[in-house]
């Protein structure tokens, strides 16, 4: 753990170092504002309110998305924390696409909000969001590093109990088809519309995640680019929002059912920061 220090404030960051199989990271055109940006952000400065509870916002960390919850994927996180665990929306077909199906139409019925996220680069091949277009290689680091994401999960005060971490680990192992990133995203726009799903625009910028606890807050993007500019972004994880969207997809609250779930969807960040970043990448939680 290491700590930044300016004007009497201590934000604190680690970073992912060997656990990390991407190659988002701080590089050396960003040395420059990398102490000052990883203070401010990693101070809250740039997070604002919102209104909504559970995450229809990815984490990406580029320009060309509304004020919202983030988590990985967006939507697509709740699908992912059901089937990681007690898949009560599972398809007949066993398909991660048939799962999303059943996800989201629930949601929608239920009037919660969904979304999630394109880009510039947008093709028949992929969609331009990383949690999603790579779900299968964060189901398989989750496998085989599940271990070393459980000790960072705890550390922010997620609780994981032995079952919980053997029933994530063995069904992340246990998926081994994946649908087409592009037909998940195709199917957020046929019961959403393009409006739910944010443009993103420009490179991948990052040099750090966030892991923000502050309930009924998130990061305002545009405000930090203005700031900082176009060279300088930050993931943005919506911890807080876990706990209701696991609620939302369980049959009851306050159960081993929606810890569960909270778990799962810790563990689907965690392992997207792993997929996508590079050991340089800081990581900072603000509580």
């Amino acid at each position: 753990m290491s700590a930044i220090e300016i004007d009497e404030q201590t934000v604190d960051f680690l970073e992912l170092g060997d656990l990390a199989e991407g190659s988002i990271e701080a590089g050396d055109s960003q040395q420059e504002r990398l102490e000052e940006f990883t203070e401010r952000v990693g101070s809250g400065e740039f997070h604002i309110a919102t209104d909504l509870t559970i995450p229809c916002g990815c984490i990406d960390g580029r320009c060309g998305c509304s004020p919202k919850p983030n988590s990985a994927g967006g939507t697509e996180s709740l699908m992912v924390a059901d089937d990681l665990t007690d898949k009560q929306f599972r398809a007949s077909d066993d398909t991660t696409l048939g799962a999303y199906d059943n996800v989201v139409r629930f949601l929608k019925k239920s009037g919660y909000p969904i979304g999630g996220h394109d880009d510039e680069g947008r093709a028949d091949d992929k969609t331009g969001c990383g949690a999603n277009d790579k779900l299968a290689l964060m189901y398989d680091v989750i496998a085989r590093k599940g271990d070393a994401i459980r000790t960072v999960a705890e550390s922010i005060g997620i609780e994981v109990s032995d079952d919980t971490h053997q029933l994530i680990m063995r069904n992340a192992a246990g998926r081994t088809d994946f649908s087409a990133g592009p037909e998940l995203l195709a199917l957020l726009e046929k019961y959403a519309g393009t409006d739910a799903v944010d443009n993103l625009r420009g490179s991948h910028r990052e040099v750090l995640a966030l892991i923000n606890l502050r309930a009924g807050t998130t990061l305002d993007r545009d405000a930090l680019t203005a700031e900082f500019g176009d060279d300088y972004q930050a993931f943005n994880v919506d911890a807080w929002s876990f706990h209701e969207a696991a609620a939302v997809m369980s049959t009851s609250r306050g159960g081993e059912e929606q810890r569960r779930k909270a778990a799962a969807m810790t563990y689907y960040n965690l392992a997207a920061a792993l997929v996508l970043g590079g050991p340089k990448l800081r990581i900072v939680v603000l509580d």
